[in-house]
């Protein structure tokens, strides 16, 4: 493990000796958590936003898909068609394959408008 000296404002390093105390943790171990959980949700977000950006990127290009690849489906990554195929579970494995688990969009080509669903993020409890 790797050691890092870190000042707090008084206040700050009291209330977390604190709540160290009262989860029976020492002050090291809750401030450990604590920046994990910040990195993770930063993660998450980041994540997000590089989501959407494929969707957009995928808005963008429809014109040309559509000559190009009606029905059929591509996957966007990096703003830009790096897969095509005609299943898309086949195509998320090989962008992963490629690129190591990136967030990527997959979506059959076609003429309808995309239907948006929103789905209920998981959130995994410490």
């Amino acid at each position: 493990m790797n050691q890092m000296t870190i000042q707090l404002p008084k206040e700050l390093y009291e209330a977390v000796t604190r709540q160290a105390l009262a989860q029976r943790k020492t002050p090291d171990s809750l401030v450990a958590e604590l920046v994990a959980a910040q990195l993770d949700e930063v993660a998450a977000e980041e994540s997000h936003v590089a989501f959407e950006q494929e969707v957009a990127a995928f808005e963008r290009l429809k014109p040309m898909l559509l000559e190009e690849y009606a029905g059929r489906y591509v996957a966007v990554y990096g703003g830009q068609v790096v897969a095509v195929g005609d299943a898309r579970l086949a195509l998320v494995k090989e962008v992963y394959k490629q690129f190591g688990e990136v967030p990527c969009y997959v979506e059959k080509v076609s003429a309808e408008p995309l239907r948006r669903v929103r789905i209920p993020s998981a959130w995994k409890v410490r």
